[in-house]
C-alpha cells in the first residue's frame, strides 16, 4: 500500500507543533531552528558506530548520569557540568533529522527532557550550544543522549 502524506500532514506532526511543546515553548526563552540543522547533527552522529536504535557506546567514550526524580539537583548539574555538552549555557535539541529543533537553556531543559521529548520515544539526542551574537551556534560534537527513561550519556572524547 502506498500512503502519500501531504506537506501539511506532515508539518502537522512536528515534535515541535505538539501542544505541549508549544506550551512549554511560551514558558521558556528559546530559539527553533530549521530542519537543516537537526540534518547536520544527524550526519556527525552517523559517523559514530551504531546499534540498530542508538549509538554504540560501548565503543564511544562516554560518561553516564542517572537523572534522578530530580534533575535539578546540585549533584546531576555536577556531574553533567564536567562534560563537554555540560559546559553549554544552551542545548539543540533534535527530534528527527528532518525536523526543526530547538535551542533552550540546558538549566530549563534538562530537568523537563521527559516532557520535551514524550512525543519521540527511544533515544534522543542533544549537544551543545552557544549565543554568538545573539544567536545560537551550535556545537556538534558536544553532544548526549537521552534514553527516555531515566540516563543520559554524554560522549566524552579521550576517556
Amino acid at each position: 500500500m502506498n500512503i502519500t502524506r501531504t506537506h501539511e500532514d506532515q508539518a502537522n506532526r512536528m515534535h515541535t507543533r505538539a501542544e505541549h511543546i508549544i506550551e512549554w515553548l511560551a514558558a521558556h526563552k528559546h530559539w527553533v531552528l530549521d530542519a537543516e540543522r537537526s540534518g547536520e547533527f544527524n550526519h556527525l552522529l552517523s559517523t559514530f558506530p551504531w546499534t540498530t536504535s542508538h549509538i554504540r557506546w560501548s565503543s564511544v567514550p562516554h560518561t553516564r548520569i542517572e537523572l534522578s526524580d530530580d534533575a535539578a539537583s546540585e549533584t546531576f548539574w555536577e556531574q553533567f557540568r564536567t562534560t563537554p555538552v555540560g559546559r553549554h549555557q544552551y542545548v539543540f535539541l533534535m527530534y528527527a533529522a528532518h525536523e526543526p529543533g530547538i535551542v533552550c537553556s540546558a538549566r530549563d531543559a534538562l530537568p523537563d527532557l521527559d516532557l520535551l521529548y514524550s512525543g519521540a520515544p527511544g533515544p534522543r539526542y542533544f549537544c551543545g550550544a552557544d549565543l554568538q551574537d545573539g544567536h545560537p551556534k551550535l556545537r556538534f560534537t558536544d553532544f548526549a543522549e537521552y534514553d527516555g527513561l531515566d540516563l543520559v550519556r554524554a560522549y566524552v572524547p579521550g576517556v
